[in-house]
């Protein structure tokens, strides 16, 4: 028989929602949940065992979403299929879908089971689109572009151009024709350029700071930790830093100039630009494989301190537009944020989901697309 659940039910849910939509996990309690609900602690826990249970029906309600949305995708013409897909995609950004969305990205970071399945939910509705099983390269091609771009609109508030997005994917993004791979994959002149590390305390809380936010995360490491492993007193880390915050917005601007300063020092002078975009893909993955601390400290800063993160992808936002030509949209905005977005989900599908064997491959059959677009 059927049972419908009670109101204080599905208002713990609504006030949940929009709790971890704006605030960081660790940062939301389940007195908090209940109080911005109305109800007692007490009535939570009728209905939950804890705020990880609530958290993942929360979750699953997006696969579900997802999962549905994506196995329906139908039409008669590959045009119809590809406009669902997208409206599928574009409709999460707007009222609660985009709240969801946003839990859904620190989600799929905290329990990478969920990244795992939305990834392959994805795979499935772009072979929907294709109405044929399509390629890791394909798949990280057309996702790479509208997840990224999608959560970067939605977080600046901003809106976008559906049919520019839809071009993107079948025409491509770069006029120029990418077919100097000796040259792209050349691993003799990668240069790992130094950074001035003085002997500073400051320097030596930062490296500090590296080494057990890589290797423990933010919130189960604290200053004690920082400032002991680096041989002070809790008392010398706050004569530089205010809070834990602020020293963790410190170590994310950092790594993004040392991965621009990388990435410019290595791009070679006698590529086109579309060759460099895939030679950029290809270092950028070797600089966060050497630097796999770097990775996880940027992705979970995105939750934490979401302004500084934010402005991490803007700085690298810029550095494309002011680099962009002979490419196909008019829209650089667009373009650059496609662009991040490819190299976003390909170092996710090789670092943090190993799902990559030959990168190189794979880089290859995708500068196929970056030319050419992908259609039936």
């Amino acid at each position: 028989m059927y049972i419908t659940k009670p109101k204080s039910y599905f208002k713990l849910i609504e006030s949940a929602r929009n709790l971890f939509s704006t605030k960081w996990y660790e940062t939301v309690s389940v007195a908090e949940i209940c109080r911005n609900a109305g109800l007692s602690n007490g009535i939570f826990y009728r209905y939950f065992k804890n705020k990880k249970e609530l958290f993942l029906k929360l979750l699953n309600e997006i696969v579900t979403y997802y999962e549905k949305s994506f196995s329906s995708i139908t039409g008669r013409t590959f045009d119809e299929r590809l406009d669902k897909f997208l409206n599928i995609v574009v409709s999460t950004g707007v009222g609660d879908y985009k709240k969801d969305i946003l839990i859904y990205r620190e989600g799929q970071y905290r329990f990478p089971k969920y990244e795992h399945h939305l990834r392959d939910l994805y795979a499935m509705g772009i072979s929907n689109v294709f109405k044929r099983e399509t390629t890791q390269a394909e798949q990280l091609f057309v996702s790479g572009i509208v997840r990224f771009v999608t959560i970067r609109y939605i977080f600046n508030s901003l809106a976008y151009n559906k049919e520019d997005l839809k071009k993107l994917i079948v025409e491509g993004i770069f006029e120029e024709d990418i077919k100097d791979f000796n040259s792209i994959f050349d691993n003799k002149n990668i240069v790992y350029p130094e950074f001035y590390d003085d002997d500073s305390t400051k320097s030596k809380l930062i490296n500090s700071g590296i080494k057990l936010f890589g290797e423990k995360g933010f919130h189960k490491t604290d200053i004690h930790d920082i400032s002991k492993n680096a041989g002070y007193s809790v008392g010398t880390f706050y004569i530089y830093f205010n809070s834990k915050e602020t020293f963790l917005s410190e170590i994310v601007e950092l790594i993004g100039k040392r991965t621009r300063r990388f990435l410019s020092i290595n791009l070679n002078k006698d590529l086109n630009r579309a060759e460099n975009e895939i030679r950029g893909i290809y270092l950028f993955l070797k600089y966060f494989e050497e630097n796999s601390e770097f990775y996880e400290i940027v992705r979970e800063s995105e939750f934490v301190i979401r302004k500084t993160a934010n402005e991490y992808y803007n700085a690298f936002e810029r550095g494309y537009i002011n680099n962009l030509k002979n490419v196909k949209l008019r829209d650089k905005k667009l373009v650059a944020n496609s662009l991040m977005g490819i190299s976003h989900y390909t170092g996710i599908e090789k670092i943090f989901l190993k799902r990559m064997n030959n990168e190189k491959t794979i880089l290859k059959e995708l500068s196929h697309y970056l030319n050419n677009g992908i259609s039936i």
